[in-house]
């Protein structure tokens, strides 16, 4: 039976917008309910460094407009989905090391988006991936004694050139990743990797030097790619989902829109935002935006891939705006597949 590992990204939007409880923790409870009606555990990934700077400034005085504590909200939010089964481990975003607060809102750092290169005077690579990993067991150890950050997943998916990541996790004893999206390029002003070199039928492989290239040989590493096949960019928008998202989060979506039809030299003309919809893209398999139509779609998809047998799916709790499309995946998928989390196929 092929194994069906659900992710959530545990983060504000890129830019450093949201609320804590608005756009984290209220819809992450949703998902969680509806993920336990039908027997499944997540694999949470926390974006730790968000989590920093927000406890830093509520620590010194400010509290950013919340009424309640969100710091000690989402340490109780991970702690109660490790005792319920599910499993936390660690997502990157690294705009927000030198975020600050200003004008009542984050303004985070956008030339240090991607974790593949990120370069900072105030704190290494190395340091990142060591302070991220120790924050989210000293939450966790709270409960369980004996758990282990060993999963990493990079921000954006910006995990290429990942040979540095690699042997940072391996100096830290980290068992897998889960950044790849086989046949997926971005080349925009922000996020930049090309995963086309990656294998499109393989579920799980081993990592010898870089994330994206399967080894042949035995690893103490393993990559799990998340699901993506090609779509048309227009079919992804015309659901009443997706439309709700956007307009829900308008200037969130209007960023990124932007960050993927301008380049690195900040060339973005109409023509190149208006082609942009016609082309075709490696849609990952977000369940959080995804109608009934994409799962089935997807669904169809994986059903002709007779050798793979694990896949990777990703929501962020950010973009849910309905629990139909997300309880429609379960009902199709139930007692056909196996829910797993990343750390039970370690």
């Amino acid at each position: 039976m092929k194994s069906l590992l659900i992710t959530l990204d545990y983060e504000l939007f890129g830019d450093g917008s949201g609320s804590v409880f608005k756009h984290i923790v209220d819809p992450t409870n949703t998902i969680i309910e509806v993920a336990e009606r039908y027997g499944a555990k997540i694999t949470v990934f926390f974006e730790v460094v968000e989590y920093w700077r927000l406890k830093q400034e509520w620590e010194s005085g400010n509290h950013m407009g919340y009424k309640h504590n969100p710091v000690e909200a989402m340490e109780q939010q991970l702690i109660g989905l490790i005792k319920r089964g599910h499993d936390v481990q660690l997502h990157l975003h690294p705009q927000w090391v030198n975020a600050r607060w200003k004008d009542d809102k984050w303004i985070v750092d956008l030339d240090n988006w991607r974790l593949s290169d990120f370069n900072s005077p105030t704190i290494t690579l190395k340091q990142l991936i060591a302070d991220g990993k120790r924050a989210i067991e000293e939450i966790i150890r709270v409960e369980n004694p004996d758990y282990e950050c060993n999963v990493l997943r990079a921000g954006g998916y910006n995990a290429q050139p990942s040979k540095e990541i690699v042997e940072l996790m391996r100096e830290f004893d980290m068992k897998a990743d889960s950044s790849v999206v086989p046949g997926a390029v971005e080349q925009g002003s922000l996020s930049q990797y090309d995963y086309r070199i990656s294998p499109l039928d393989m579920g799980v492989w081993n990592v010898n030097d870089v994330l994206e290239r399967p080894s042949d040989e035995p690893s103490e590493i393993k990559e799990f790619p998340v699901v993506a096949f090609p779509v048309i960019r227009l079919l992804k928008f015309m659901s009443i989902t997706r439309i709700k998202s956007i307009f829900a989060n308008r200037k969130s979506a209007q960023a990124s829109f932007s960050a993927k039809t301008t380049d690195s030299y900040g060339n973005g003309d109409f023509i190149n935002k208006i082609s942009f919809f016609f082309k075709k893209e490696y849609q990952t398999w977000d369940y959080c935006l995804f109608t009934k139509w994409m799962h089935r779609y997807f669904l169809s998809k994986i059903s002709r891939q007779k050798e793979r047998d694990t896949f990777v799916v990703i929501g962020h709790p950010k973009s849910l705006v309905s629990t139909k499309s997300l309880d429609y995946l379960f009902r199709k998928t139930i007692g056909r597949m196996n829910y797993r989390t990343i750390s039970e196929m370690l």
